[in-house]
């Protein structure tokens, strides 16, 4: 079969666009906007300490390349503001996303900002605002020959929080992924915030994966069950490992991304017989 008689699907990745965490930095560091070293997180040069300017003229931007891109959907990787429960800054990414082709779906997944009241800890209060204003925090859809499934992560990093949660999604997870592809679906591909690990599955838990226990638990289902994608956001800079038959993929921040890192977007294409993706520095 050739390429143009293959059912196909084109979609775009979006991470961290975050709106406040420019003036958070800002403030963290005391104004300073150089980083001491590689990987450092620091306000770009001109950030203000009220408001959100840069993020959201990046997201706005990015909004814009995605109406000449024309992709199949677009899936925002978490973290779309940078405090849960700031009624501005969710009421300026909903507005930038108003911007966006209503040809292109949007699909939206929690990151630990959006749900965590301590930028971790999701509670049953921050996990019913987030439904309210992006949707569920959990879902699944088909498109071309893949089987798309997006979870809530920061119930995998901190699942004491929101036990009850952290158990009905995982249910829900290990019901979704059971089920059999659909006639003409060969993929099954995972959104998440959080990647489970950033080079391989024994190392040490810290800020940008899970938790071993959850993340033992979490990849072998994914595996069990033929995952060939894990996509995520979170890291603030790209990051591609896998475990096995399982890729990962983090794409780094379409806001702050951690210095020497670009920011940008990600583009993937998938075929009945491939998957491939591709990093787009936001200039």
């Amino acid at each position: 079969m050739t390429t143009a008689t293959r059912k196909t699907t084109r979609f775009m990745l979006l991470a961290d666009p975050q709106l406040g965490i420019a003036a958070f930095l800002l403030r963290k560091h005391a104004g300073r906007t150089t980083p001491s070293h590689h990987g450092e997180m620091v306000a770009p040069a001109g950030s203000q300490e009220n408001g959100w300017p840069y993020e959201e003229e990046r997201l706005s931007r990015v909004i814009e390349v995605a109406n000449e891109l024309k992709p199949d959907f677009i899936v925002v990787l978490g973290d779309m503001v940078m405090h849960w429960d700031d009624a501005l800054q969710i009421a300026s990414v909903k507005e930038a996303a108003r911007r966006l082709s209503p040809a292109i779906p949007l699909h939206w997944v929690p990151g630990n900002h959006d749900v965590g009241v301590d930028f971790f800890s999701a509670t049953d209060e921050s996990l019913a605002a987030y439904r309210a204003s992006f949707g569920p925090d959990r879902y699944a859809f088909t498109a071309g020959p893949c089987r798309f499934v997006a979870f809530n992560s920061a119930l995998f990093d901190r699942p004491d929080s929101a036990r009850h949660e952290y158990e009905a999604q995982l249910e829900w997870l290990e019901q979704e992924l059971a089920r059999p592809l659909p006639e003409g679906v060969h993929h099954t591909v995972v959104f998440a915030h959080h990647p489970p690990f950033l080079r391989d599955i024994g190392e040490e838990y810290g800020v940008y994966n899970l938790p071993q226990p959850q993340r033992r638990l979490l990849v072998d289902l994914l595996t069990r069950n033929g995952v060939e994608y894990y996509f995520a956001g979170h890291t603030h800079a790209n990051v591609l490992t896998r475990h096995e038959a399982l890729r990962v993929t983090a794409t780094s921040a379409i806001g702050v991304s951690r210095s020497g890192h670009a920011s940008g977007y990600r583009l993937v294409e998938a075929d009945s017989q491939s998957i491939s993706h591709s990093f787009h520095p936001l200039h």
